[in-house]
């Protein structure tokens, strides 16, 4: 193999396996506590979505977290719900991300 090949086969592999991570948007929504903070506990929930080339496929992913948080807090409700969107960037291709934490009181 010539210098110039392998150097071709090793730009082609890191570029390929080059990512970026970037945080786009933080949200805290409003806290409304009934009774002593206490009582509530910690929930999360995550959902993705994966683009390759412009072409998506899952568009409905920050409803499905949402309604994932609502699911962890049955019959209470939710309060204080931080909000992270970020994205996970590879070849070609992309992650987007939303992670919601909150607080569930029953």
């Amino acid at each position: 193999m010539s210098a110039r090949t392998v150097f071709m086969v090793a730009a082609i592999a890191l570029a390929g396996s080059a990512c970026s991570h970037s945080v786009h948007v933080t949200h805290t929504s409003d806290f409304h506590f009934e009774g002593p903070p206490e009582r509530y506990k910690v929930i999360e929930a995550t959902a993705e979505q994966f683009t390759f080339l412009g072409m998506v496929g899952q568009t409905e992913y920050v409803d499905q977290a949402f309604a994932d948080l609502q699911a962890k807090c049955p019959g209470g409700h939710v309060t204080g719900i931080q909000t992270r969107y970020s994205t996970s960037h590879g070849f070609f291709s992309w992650t987007n991300k939303v992670v919601m934490r909150g607080y569930c009181g029953r």
